[in-house]
């Protein structure tokens, strides 16, 4: 590559311009992994130092994403998500055209406290199930989930719960449920080291932080899920609704 040393550009500046325009161009395409530094370091004959400068400032612009223990990746094409929609994972992953994709960590009978018994409207220390999951879209990790069902009103779904299947076809096949409000509380959070693992990113990325509490016909409380997302990853969006979504009240 042909690098200028005599134009007042530095040349970590223009390594990131020539990076940039190869992702522009289609070369290195959303989530591909690009050189590694010694690589790029031989294709543009610059030291190690110069070539972290210019991969630091596309990070910071949110051209590349580091991944831990993996290298350095063009950034994702931000997904989408309705903040008043109803579906869950697989049907959010299902509207993107992609196949859901989740891996369940933990799955565990607990008893609830005070703050997830109030939540779904339960005794405290009643059984629930608490469930631990990564959902992945692109073979990347999306998104990271804690949900909570009360097992009082959904007996023995600790045993029904099967990877990859739809939790909310489940609930509507098994004990005939069917989601169809939410509320969601969202703020921003720096990722820990134990959420940067999970997720893939680095420490300290903003992620956000969404509760949700997943309401049935009847206006009961179905679950009660936190998930978290890199920022930079997905685009939290609300339509307007229509009249006739809207209960006329005299």
């Amino acid at each position: 590559m042909n690098l200028n040393p005599s134009t007042p550009q530095p040349l970590y500046m223009q390594i990131r311009q020539m990076l940039k325009n190869d992702i522009q161009h289609g070369r290195y395409k959303p989530d591909e992994q690009i050189p590694t530094e010694a690589e790029l370091c031989d294709i543009y004959n610059v030291s190690r130092i110069t070539i972290r400068k210019a991969i630091e400032e596309l990070v910071r612009e949110g051209a590349l994403t580091r991944i831990p223990r993996r290298g350095t990746f063009v950034a994702s094409n931000k997904f989408h998500n309705e903040l008043l929609s109803v579906s869950g994972f697989s049907e959010f992953s299902h509207q993107l055209g992609m196949i859901p994709n989740s891996r369940i960590l933990r799955s565990n009978v607990i008893e609830a406290t005070e703050e997830v018994a109030g939540h779904l409207a339960i005794e405290a220390s009643s059984p629930v199930l608490e469930l631990e999951r990564l959902m992945y879209v692109n073979e990347r990790p999306l998104f990271y989930d804690i949900a909570h069902y009360s097992l009082t009103r959904f007996p023995d779904l600790e045993k029904k719960i099967a990877m990859n299947e739809s939790t909310y076809k489940i609930l509507a096949e098994e004990y005939g449920t069917e989601i169809v409000s939410n509320d969601k509380e969202i703020d921003v959070i720096s990722a820990t080291q134990d959420y940067a693992k999970l997720l893939e990113c680095d420490v300290g990325a903003n992620l956000f932080r969404i509760l949700k509490i997943a309401f049935d016909a009847k206006d009961e409380p179905v679950h009660l899920s936190t998930f978290m997302c890199e920022t930079n990853r997905v685009t939290l969006t609300v339509h307007r609704a229509k009249q006739a979504d809207y209960k006329q009240t005299d």
